[in-house]
């Protein structure tokens, strides 16, 4: 029983997003200016309605992205917005919000 435990949990990295390739965190804060409105500054947002995106993983965030592009998540106010990103665009973005210190937005 002791063995099939590590193996389940050696075996639990392989199953996490894995990192987007090539993204520009530079890039991905120009691009990030128009997330602003829902997501905060920074990915960190005071609005419960939306998601903090600062300290997510970056391969989550490109697979959510590319979802929402593709159609496979349908969201009325993500799924246009993420028909206009190139691969590159999602990469940056994803490396951007990925490479941020997770935060909650202050709430005074």
């Amino acid at each position: 029983m002791g063995v099939g435990l590590l193996v389940a949990a050696t075996a639990l990295p392989s199953f996490a997003a894995a990192d987007p390739p090539g993204g520009d965190s530079g890039r991905g804060l120009e691009k990030s200016m128009q997330c602003v409105a829902c997501h905060g500054y920074g990915g960190v947002t005071d609005n419960p309605t939306f998601p903090n995106l600062a300290g997510q993983n970056a391969g989550y965030l490109s697979l959510q992205l590319e979802h929402f592009r593709s159609g496979k998540r349908y969201d009325p106010v993500m799924s246009p917005i993420a028909q206009t990103l190139s691969d590159d665009d999602i990469a940056d973005l994803a490396a951007y919000f990925g490479g941020l210190e997770q935060k909650v937005a202050d709430k005074r």
